[in-house]
């Protein structure tokens, strides 16, 4: 259970990374909330433990001290998670639950998965796909079926893509350059692949949603694809 206290240091460094898409130095929540810096990093590093913050390094470009690396902070989706709880409606616990199982089972099915068992796996989800409403439901098991589809012709286009997404630090350029791939990958696939017809729709609607997101949705959506391409290569 969050403390008042710890709840505001939360609250507010979801808002500043909502408003920068990066992540934020601990400093500069001190500064909003009017707290010595030590105090902010102290909390956050105990949001940190809880598992609603997630530390990054990121290089300080500055002049003042170039080439160092300072300590940011980046919101989980359990930070999300937590606002849907305590939010007027729930909206977002509601369907947040079903969305973690789904996250789950989905990324089971990469362990171990040959190419030809990918393409297996592709039909397989295109038919249990059917007749789901949800956005952010939809959306993930569209990021599935574009890996799994990558998997079936090997690993070069998810290592790619992987090296591609670590150069990013905005969720919304990573969901694009994977809807990107997948039109792509749809373009110039063979007649060996029956599924391309059905995957090239579900990309296109996937990137006619985009802009339709909220930014928490992007962040559960690229965390989902980084997680999964990991998966996908047997790194997890």
């Amino acid at each position: 259970m969050l403390t008042k206290r710890r709840l505001q240091f939360l609250n507010k460094i979801k808002a500043l990374y909502e408003e920068s898409a990066a992540p934020v130095h601990y400093a500069t929540v001190a500064e909003k909330l009017k707290v010595s810096k030590w105090t902010a990093y102290d909390l956050l590093r105990e949001l940190e433990k809880d598992g609603f913050l997630k530390r990054e390094y990121v290089v300080n470009a500055t002049e003042k001290l170039p080439g160092r690396s300072m300590i940011m902070f980046v919101p989980t989706a359990k930070a999300y998670q937590m606002e849907g709880e305590e939010g007027e409606e729930g909206s977002l616990l509601y369907w947040y639950r079903d969305w973690q199982e789904l996250k789950e089972r989905l990324l089971k099915i990469f362990a171990g998965l040959s190419p030809q068992e990918a393409k297996a796996a592709v039909t397989q989800l295109l038919q249990e796909i059917k007749g789901k409403e949800h956005p952010v439901i939809l959306a993930t098991y569209t990021l599935t079926v574009l890996l799994l589809s990558l998997k079936s012709f090997g690993e070069k286009g998810l290592n790619l893509m992987r090296a591609a997404l670590q150069r990013l630090t905005v969720p919304e350029m990573g969901l694009v350059l994977a809807t990107g791939t997948g039109l792509g990958l749809a373009a110039h696939a063979s007649s060996q692949h029956p599924f391309t017809a059905q995957v090239e729709r579900l990309l296109h609607r996937f990137y006619e949603q985009l802009d339709k997101f909220t930014h928490r949705e992007k962040k559960l959506l690229s965390d989902f694809l980084k997680e999964a391409l990991e998966h996908s290569l047997g790194l997890r």
